[in-house]
């Protein structure tokens, strides 16, 4: 999911001239830019912290039964 966000942050900083062509304002330019770089590097911190997370979590069956509904 973060990498889907990540791929949104990019489209956000080039869409103005993918969709406007030459149209687009600096004004409009520069809030896509900063807000899909924001965007981006957020994701991409959100990914890097979801992997090194999986890392540590148990894959057993254990680990299985202890994450469905009703096993307590």
């Amino acid at each position: 999911m973060a990498w889907a966000a990540a791929v949104i942050g990019i489209w956000t900083c080039v869409a103005p001239w993918v969709v406007a062509g030459d149209v687009a304002h600096a004004r409009s330019i520069t809030s896509n830019i900063i807000t899909g770089a924001i965007a981006t590097l957020l994701a991409l911190a959100l990914a890097a912290r979801d992997r090194t997370d999986n890392s540590h979590r148990g894959t057993g069956p254990a680990a299985r039964d202890r994450t469905m509904p009703g096993n307590l």
